[in-house]
Parts: structure tokens; sequence; C-alpha cells
């Protein structure tokens, strides 16, 4: 199914359309995939996962350069933790689903706590440029397996996934669930 509908862009208010479309996506199963782009630059893409699987953590230990090409699928609603790098990323209201690999989540922190680290050392912070320093030293390291981390994904909706022959797969507790944010509003009523 293939839908198109428009709606104001966020960032310049513009009108801007999303293209809307079914399909079958490997280790998910049916998903509605939109995608829009305004004139402005702003972009939004999206996978909605139409079904709902058990809620999962999947944990990969990375020893060796070849664990950097395990594929990584996030939901919007998953949350990835690297305990050694002291990073969680968590899903917010506009959080996006993406595919990738161990390589690519790690480029994906780096850009931010580049970012981070070039904001605290412009504002002085000595510390939080040593500390945001000190990550991106250690996933240069573990790039060349010289460092070796975890990549843990926990999802409530067990939409998310590492796959690899090395991903220990686990069923989140009920406490567990509570404890991770979904990205999405929920109104108990």
């Amino acid at each position: 199914m293939k839908l198109t509908t428009s709606a104001n862009c966020p960032v310049c208010n513009r009108q801007m359309q999303f293209n809307w479309e079914t399909q079958e996506i490997p280790y998910f199963g049916e998903a509605m995939v939109i995608a829009g782009v305004c004139t402005c630059g702003f972009r939004h893409s999206d996978t909605i996962l139409l079904g709902q699987k058990e809620p999962a953590r999947f944990t990969l230990q990375v020893t060796d350069p070849d664990d950097m090409d395990a594929r990584v699928i996030r939901s919007s609603s998953g949350t990835i933790r690297v305990p050694e790098l002291g990073v969680n990323v968590e899903p917010g209201h506009a959080s996006e689903s993406y595919v990738s690999n161990v390589e690519g989540v790690l480029s994906r922190i780096e850009d931010v706590v580049d970012f981070a680290t070039r904001s605290a050392r412009e504002a002085g912070s000595v510390e939080n440029t040593r500390r945001g320093e000190m990550i991106l030293e250690n996933i240069a390291l573990a790039r060349q397996g010289r460092f070796k981390l975890t990549v843990i994904l926990e999802d409530p909706l067990g939409n998310s996934a590492i796959v690899s022959d090395k991903a220990v797969r686990s069923v989140l507790s009920t406490e567990e669930i509570e404890c991770l944010k979904t990205g999405m509003l929920i109104l108990d009523v």
C-alpha cells in the first residue's frame, strides 16, 4: 500500500509531502515506512513496525574488528548501551529507527560526542573535554580491535535486534521493561 500526505514542516511551516508505504522487512515482518523532505532541508523518516514481539535484550561483545560488521536494527523504541564508553542512547519522542552495523552505531555516537566535546572545550570545561576525548579515543581503538566493548540493545516492544552469531538474546523482565523509555507518548487512563 502506498499513500502520500502533506503536513506543515516543523522548521519552516511550509507544506511538505510524506510518502507512506508498507513493506515486508527481514527479521521484523510488515512495516510502515514513512519519508518526508521539505524544501528547507528538513527531513523525517521512520519505520513503524505493524506488529509487536517479545520484549528483548541483545548483547554483543565486540572483541575484534570483524564484530564491527554485525547488523544492528534499532526500532524507534530501542535503547542502545555501551557501558565501557558510559554511553546510553535512549529513544525520545522524535526517535527514528535505522538499520546499520556496530561501526555505524559507533559513528553515530562519535558524532554526538565530538560535538559535545567541542562545546565543552569552548565552554572551558576541562573535565567534560577530557571525558569526551577519552570516549573518542576508545572508539578509535575499538575499531582497531584494541579496545573491547559491549553493545547492548534493549527494546520493550521487541522490534530491535543485533544480527550476529555472537549476539546473545534474552527476554526482558517486567521490571526492566518499566525502566526503559519507548519514545512514545503513552496515556494511562
